[in-house]
């Protein structure tokens, strides 16, 4: 099993990142507030990220390993934990639970059928005022 505090301990506080720089300063560029991007600005935002990306695995990791005894983070672990946590909100569409596709598909027929009904009532409404 993986201890998370030892894996810290191994790596020594430096300022350097794990990150590249330079795909966070892209990323950062591509939203429309961003302005000037300082260094400072961009170290800082680059650390934020690699210790929020670190906290969501070890507890999705703590979280799948309280269920089960298995050394293995998956894709499942983190999206259960997105989806449980209120903090964790914001992250739905990006990390979304896996569905089938046949489950998809289903789910696309019943939304086409309740958008087809309520434009059925609304025809229907219209079709009442007028008279």
């Amino acid at each position: 099993m993986v201890d998370a505090d030892n894996t810290q301990l191994n790596h020594k506080p430096s300022a350097d990142t794990f990150l590249p720089l330079s795909r966070v300063r892209t990323i950062m560029k591509s939203s429309m507030d961003t302005g000037l991007i300082t260094n400072e600005v961009l170290f800082l935002m680059t650390k934020c990220t690699e210790l929020f990306v670190q906290h969501l695995a070890r507890e999705a990791y703590m979280a799948s390993c309280a269920k089960q005894s298995n050394d293995t983070l998956k894709y499942e672990h983190l999206s259960q934990l997105v989806n449980k946590r209120k903090n964790l909100e914001f992250l739905l569409q990006i990390v979304p639970e896996k569905i089938r596709v046949h489950e998809f598909q289903e789910m696309l027929r019943l939304n086409r059928s309740n958008a087809s009904d309520d434009d059925d009532e609304s025809c229907t409404e219209s079709e009442s005022d007028d008279e």
